[in-house]
């Protein structure tokens, strides 16, 4: 009896279909010097290796036109491939239609090859790209951010994904840390997310390029004037002030004229500013529109924006109102209405507040009044509506803004109230969900007024009081987002740190979800407040309050992260401090021969390195052997340089990787600026280590320009651990038995 024909798998058929693809008339030729060509192929080649295999999408480059094939392997697949191309690709650059090659005639050989490889022409997808470089550029990099999110999916096909709210806040998070690495990563899984708009994408494209300073490719981005016409969240508005300020040779009016012209009015409120340059590119806009300097004082300075000396000199030099001033027109109401009108259609809002509040509580204003203040979160505007509200009632308030601006939230209660609802058992879980946006929008302009941050710390420890961990628990993470926000507005260093010290207490004694995310951000918020400087009986406060909180953490899996914060507080120990062995203790000394197999080879170097400077000494296997059993090793003379600001954590990483990796030549460098040695050491290493959380902006772009395509690669924190595997994926991925350098190399 004959043996049934077993068909070839898909990984059986690549290599055919690859030989085929990538012949005539394609005109791309994978080894062929291409880097992202080499990085889409490789990436393809990981893809259909997967059990099941998951979707690709290759190019083609067809008499100078770039095409491109995307190929699924069951009809579920295809279904959401479909989806995710109309979601990341669409029609702008593209003649994509959403339609397969269910209707092709099969004559096109690179058509015919895609159809022998998925074994359905519902499953293959050719789309061609405009013949603009921008379009190509865009389509090429939302292809690699599809494939990168096809490759970090799960191989179950039943998930749940993460919030979208969760995917934004850790890219937040990552900005606001200066970690330009690890902002990009979030930013490609967010882009390759489908339920993410395109405008949402754009918007979040924006606030990433202004968190590092890439102010050419922000101003040469092709929806940038579209972008200017739309409405925005505050964060991407803020990061066109940001670009607005930049593009000025000197910060006075007269240079502002024609930035103005195009940009408008971006920050059309004080309770809207969110860095020092949306401050100043307010109050630019403003003195532009005539406003008077002394207003604006006053209205800055209750914003808590006035210390900054480009505000200080351009308030003391602008010219004054030449018309007369609001209080010696009370009486003309029409002057005042047509003003006000004048100051909403400008995107003056603040200006609008002050005129509408001369005006009584009549009922005609009250569409003015509402508009106005749903844009400007200030105590005036407050007052304003809430007068207004006296007078007319609830519905008459809803009835204008439903007519405005249908479902749009309208929270008048000030942030320390907002915050006591949030922790209220009274509040459901639905409605805690709708405050987080108005906390968000009035957080900062709030945090930043004077006595603002104390208020809010008051309200927390109110809320403490004597409730347990199941009431506050959920609203912890709105806490360390307004931490966050507030030490990323460059506000004053005691508001900074008391208000993290009490989110810091909030969570040591009402976190009871053991969640590893919030943990993480804990130990972000720590390190940013020991970094600040604190007296010895605050570092020791911290210290107890850590100790309190860590105890879910004491497992192996976690201790990576606990010796990150462990080397954060030692690197920042008051010399007087003496108790931070009662957070490393219980943490190191759970270290032995009955779990030291389970640690990850690096946080356990670490540990034992850690583990004398608290009178302990693990009885743990020696990891020498173990690095090399895996069939590799590091070639002598192999010069590896490292880049932190954190340099008790370099010298420990340098120590270790010489004591692990005998031969190893370590370069270390911890300058704050652009120094000929650390040119030097960007030109000779053969790989770079770059802490990117505990770096300075000039040194890092001055040795991203010296590598020249030469292998970077980033730690994922601020600690000796996540600097060593970074360095020792390397080794292992240039070294490996049968290995050559990574396709990630060339990034």
């Amino acid at each position: 009896m004959s043996q049934p024909v077993v068909a070839p798998t898909v990984l059986q058929r690549w290599p055919t279909f690859r030989r085929t693809f990538f012949g005539p008339p394609n005109s791309l030729r994978p080894g062929s010097g291409i880097v992202p060509l080499d990085e889409v192929v490789a990436t393809a080649e990981a893809l259909i290796a997967e059990d099941p295999p998951k979707p690709v999408v290759l190019p083609a480059v067809i008499n100078g036109s770039t095409h491109y094939f995307a190929m699924a392997f069951t009809s579920d697949q295809s279904r959401t491939l479909r989806e995710l191309l109309q979601s990341h690709i669409g029609r702008t650059w593209t003649d994509f239609d959403g339609r397969s090659l269910v209707a092709s005639n099969g004559s096109d050989p690179l058509e015919q090859a895609a159809l022998a490889f998925t074994g359905d022409s519902r499953y293959v997808y050719r789309f061609r790209v405009g013949n603009q470089a921008s379009a190509r550029n865009s389509v090429r990099e939302s292809v690699q951010a599809l494939m990168a999110s096809f490759r970090s999916a799960p191989h179950r096909q039943a998930r749940i994904s993460l919030p979208i709210g969760r995917l934004i806040g850790d890219l937040t998070d990552a900005c606001a840390a200066r970690a330009e690495h690890t902002a990009h990563a979030a930013y490609k899984i967010l882009a390759a997310d489908h339920r993410l708009s395109q405008a949402n994408r754009l918007f979040l494209r924006i606030q990433l390029l202004a968190a590092f300073d890439r102010w050419d490719e922000l101003e040469q981005h092709p929806e940038l004037d579209t972008l200017l016409r739309l409405p925005r969240p505050i964060l991407a508005s803020d990061a066109l002030a940001r670009l607005a300020i930049s593009m000025l040779p000197d910060l006075n009016l007269e240079a502002f004229s024609p930035i103005a012209t195009r940009f408008n009015g971006l920050i059309d409120s004080v309770s809207a500013i969110r860095s020092a340059a949306g401050a100043r590119y307010y109050t630019l806009w403003a003195l532009a529109a005539g406003e008077s300097p002394d207003h604006l004082r006053e209205r800055l300075a209750e914003a808590g924006w006035i210390s900054d000396p480009g505000i200080a000199a351009l308030l003391n030099t602008a010219p004054s109102d030449p018309r007369p001033t609001v209080e010696e027109t009370t009486e003309n109401l029409v002057d005042l209405r047509e003003r006000a009108k004048q100051a909403i259609e400008a995107g003056r809002f603040d200006a609008a507040i002050d005129l509408l509040t001369l005006l009584p509580a009549d009922r005609a204003d009250l569409p003015a009044v509402v508009e106005a203040t749903t844009h400007t979160f200030t105590a005036k505007a407050i007052t304003l509506l809430e007068r207004h509200r006296a007078e007319h009632g609830e519905e008459a308030i809803r009835s204008v803004l439903g007519s405005w601006r249908p479902h749009h939230p309208l929270e008048s209660a000030p942030l320390p109230d907002m915050l006591t609802r949030l922790f209220s058992d009274a509040t459901s879980p639905q409605q805690m969900e709708s405050l987080r946006p108005s906390i968000e929008r009035t957080g900062i302009a709030e945090l930043r007024a004077p006595g603002g941050t104390d208020a809010v710390c008051r309200s927390i420890l109110k809320a403490m009081d004597g409730a347990g961990p199941e009431r506050l628990s959920p609203g912890i993470d709105v806490c360390i987002d307004l931490v966050r926000d507030l030490k990323t507005s460059d506000a004053p260093v005691d508001d900074v740190r008391s208000l993290s010290h009490r989110v810091l207490e909030l969570w040591a004694y009402h976190d009871s979800s053991g969640d590893r995310h919030r943990a993480g951000r804990i130990v972000h918020l720590v390190g940013d407040l020991v970094e600040l400087g604190l007296s010895v009986q605050a570092y020791e406060e911290v210290v107890e309050l850590v100790r309190a909180g860590w105890d879910p953490f004491l497992t192996n899996a976690d201790l990576p992260t606990g010796l990150d914060l462990l080397e954060q507080l030692l690197a920042h120990r008051p010399d007087a401090a003496s108790n931070l062995s009662n957070f490393a203790v219980p943490m190191l000394s759970r270290i032995g021969p009955h779990n030291a197999v389970r640690i990850p080879s690096a946080a356990l170097a670490v540990a034992v390195n850690l583990a004398p400077s608290f009178e302990l000494s693990l009885d743990v296997p020696a990891p020498s052997p173990a690095i090399h059993e895996q069939g590799w090793s590091v070639r002598p003379g192999t010069r590896v340089a490292l880049y932190s600001l954190q340099e008790q954590a370099l010298d420990r990483t340098a120590r270790i990787l010489r004591e692990r990796h005998p031969g190893l030549d370590v370069v270390i460098c911890a300058d704050h600026v652009a120094t000929e040695a650390l040119r030097a050491a960007a030109r000779s290493a053969d790989v770079f280590i770059v802490m990117d959380r505990a770096a300075a902006h000039a040194a890092t772009n001055a040795l991203k320009s010296e590598r020249a395509g030469m292998p970077i690669r980033y730690a994922a924190g601020k600690g000796s651990t996540s600097m060593i595997e970074a360095a020792e994926t390397w080794f292992r991925e240039q070294y490996a038995v049968g290995g050559g350098p990574s396709a990630a190399d060339s990034v």
